[in-house]
């Protein structure tokens, strides 16, 4: 049996393993996976009549992609043209749009056989060359030209490598994590079952893996229905042993194959952060070297810091920042608090750059951007295309996820068709987001709009239960919430009444709710329901009801976040609801946990789950009610209707639970999804 000793540390450094665990080969002859199995973007969009994005796509071992698919949408007055995949400079394969004005869009099917596969992935840029159907046309540069390639899938030949080894383990695309652990799991065993979750969960964000936690005694039936699902499947088991064998890769080269963690405490926390490190540098090898060689390591002293106030569009993790364009150039990218590893306060963008310069005389041009829509800032633009500006990003716009939108803007020489000449806007990568931290949520970021960034950088977990099945809804709330940011969550298993006074950011699992007021120090959550009088929002009727929920609390007298999973004393309506929300994060039908706007989610005995305290269109904190199946992001545009929206939806809410009026949301939303 492979194993890794303490004192084989370095020899596993060495090997870059990044490994969770292993699973067989899969008599499989052809493979395709779509971008969503790839953690690809499923609508790609590509701006103007030549646009050029680059795509790096994870290729599972034994597999080689020869065969790109999906259906490209361009508006109508542009179909015709070109798709064309490049790798380093070269085309290696090509599609036409054809003369069809289908709304369903032209279908690609393009060659990848002679692409080169690097470390587990393949690059390539897809370049769109759009022509109007009349070569005569003169198009308007203020009408957006974009295509957008839907429904897209890489088809592979060959057969997936079962792992043989731990260096092999953790596959390059993961459907499902398995953590199998004893029936009664003591803290070191539950602290390595988060680190774990939530480590694979940021590693794997963009591919949605389902994780569950499940009992030693169930791992033979959790194997996989079929061969092909074994390819990205992992289960990694943890005993809570006293066996000095480190980890060990049991059963490697077959559908069973598994990673041990052995060991108890700190040992096994080392064994586990040794398990998810990034070994992307010299340095953390040595670190993880050195800590896991010493038999008196301590895995507690390792550092957990928040990440840096300063970090660039390149750190965030932002890409395609050129664009061009007839007229005009756009460039878009994102800011998402997660990804700055905090709960924000003042956020500030210094963005550099460059756009076409302009001709004393002749041309004049405006710099504009915008947030969320809103123009922040606008400027006249330089005559030698320099762009350097200083923007803060306002409180009453900055959300959890944050659209940034530069625009250039040249006029005044002409060229074909009397329009004004091509130009470029290129954002510098180096352009620097800095933030403060927050003392306490703003509207637009209170409830789940401030996680994970509320739990960062570490954040109690408490168990009511103690068991596996509170053990498991942890980890399931954990790895929904880690989805949203690259920035490590780092969970610490908890007392409650340690957490009572903490100023500490903490998550509550009491299933059952029987500890919730403890909890909560008797102060009320957005639902809450006591001695037959059910509150939403602090807008009580008197009912027979049920539900199962997870909460969000910001504790003013602490400044931190709490998080409460609790219910009416019937846990398996928790339980509907965390299956209800994972399996929509992994399918992106529906709304998941990175779609949670409001202070609270509920599933009551039948329909969809419910948010409580959706912030409103306008951004005052006056919240509404909304089923998770529905578009609806709250009522109303003024703070008069506002209000009255509001407690209408929360009424509602009550009358549904009465079962005298019908629940507004989308149609079958009434039936039992348990």
């Amino acid at each position: 049996m492979p194993r890794l000793s303490r004192h084989a540390a370095v020899l596993v450094g060495s090997l870059s393993v990044t490994a969770l665990l292993a699973t067989a080969t899969p008599a499989v002859a052809d493979t395709t996976l779509t971008f969503r199995d790839l953690g690809a973007p499923v609508d790609q969009s590509m701006p103007g009549r030549t646009a050029t994005t680059t795509l790096t796509l994870p290729v599972p071992d034994g597999l080689i992609p020869t065969e790109l698919t999906g259906t490209l949408q361009v508006p109508a007055s542009f179909s015709r043209g070109v798709v064309e995949v490049s790798q380093d400079n070269r085309v290696i394969g090509r599609g036409t749009v054809t003369g069809s004005t289908d709304d369903d869009g032209t279908d690609l099917r393009i060659p990848l056989a002679d692409a080169t596969v690097t470390d587990g992935a393949v690059t390539v840029q897809l370049r769109t060359t759009l022509t109007p159907v009349d070569d005569g046309w003169c198009h308007d540069p203020l009408d957006t030209v974009t295509s957008t390639l839907r429904d897209a899938a890489v088809a592979f030949s060959g057969t997936p490598s079962a792992p043989r080894n731990l260096a092999d383990a953790l596959p390059s695309v993961l459907r499902s994590l398995t953590v199998a652990v004893p029936d009664n799991p003591d803290e070191s065993v539950q602290a390595a079952v988060l680190e774990t979750v939530t480590a694979v969960t940021a590693q794997y964000r963009s591919q949605h893996p389902t994780v569950r936690v499940i009992p030693l005694s169930q791992v033979a039936d959790a194997g996989t229905t079929t061969r092909t699902d074994a390819a990205y499947t992992r289960t990694v088991v943890i005993p809570g042993d006293t066996s000095d064998d480190g980890m060990t890769l049991e059963q490697p080269g077959t559908d069973d194959a598994r990673i041990v963690l052995h060991g108890t405490g700190d040992e096994l926390l080392d064994q586990t952060r040794l398990l998810t490190a990034d070994r992307s540098t010299d340095a953390t090898e040595a670190d993880l070297s050195g800590l896991l060689d010493s038999t008196s390591a301590d895995a507690g002293a390792a550092d957990v810091v928040l990440a840096p106030q300063a970090r660039t569009l390149t750190d965030l993790g932002a890409a395609d920042l050129t664009a061009s364009g007839v007229g005009s150039a756009q460039v878009t990218f994102g800011i998402d608090q997660g990804d700055l590893g905090r709960l924000a306060g003042a956020t500030s963008l210094h963005l550099t750059g460059n756009h076409t310069p302009l001709v004393d005389g002749i041309t004049s041009g405006e710099v504009t951007v915008a947030v969320n829509g809103t123009v922040v800032d606008r400027t006249t633009a330089a005559g030698d295309g320099v762009l350097d500006r200083q923007i803060d990003l306002p409180d009453d716009l900055a959300q959890r996820y944050n659209t940034v939108t530069v625009t250039f803007a040249m006029g005044g020489q002409q060229a074909d068709c009397g329009t004004t000449a091509p130009v470029e806007l290129r954002i510098d990568g180096s352009s620097v987001v800095s933030s403060t931290d927050a003392t306490e949520p703003t509207p637009l970021t209170a409830g789940f709009q401030g996680l994970p960034q509320a739990f960062l950088p570490e954040v109690d977990v408490v168990l009511t239960d103690g068991g596996v099945t509170d053990l498991d809804r942890a980890a399931r709330i954990l790895a929904g919430l880690q989805e949203t940011t690259a920035a490590r969550v780092r969970p610490v298993p908890a007392e409650l009444e340690e957490t009572v006074e903490s100023d500490r950011p903490v998550l509550v699992v009491d299933a059952d709710g029987d500890h919730t007021d403890e909890a909560t120090g008797g102060d009320p959550l957005p639902v809450t329901y006591r001695d037959g009088v059910l509150s939403v929002d602090g807008r009580d009727a008197e009912t027979d009801t049920s539900y199962g929920a997870v909460q969000t609390r910001w504790d003013t007298d602490h400044r931190r976040m709490q998080v409460i999973a609790t219910s009416t004393g019937e846990p398996q309506l928790l339980d509907t609801l965390l299956v209800s929300l994972d399996r929509a994060t992994a399918s992106g039908d529906g709304t998941g946990w990175a779609d949670l706007r409001g202070t609270a989610v509920l599933q009551q005995e039948s329909g969809t789950p419910r948010e409580v305290g959706v912030p409103v269109d306008d951004g005052s904190d006056v919240g509404s009610t909304s089923s998770t199946g529905s578009a609806d992001s709250g009522p109303g545009t003024t703070a008069v209707l506002a209000v009255l929206a509001a407690v209408v939806a929360a009424v509602a809410l009550l009358f549904t639970v009465l079962g005298t009026v019908s629940r507004r949301g989308n149609p079958g939303s009434d039936q039992d999804e348990r």
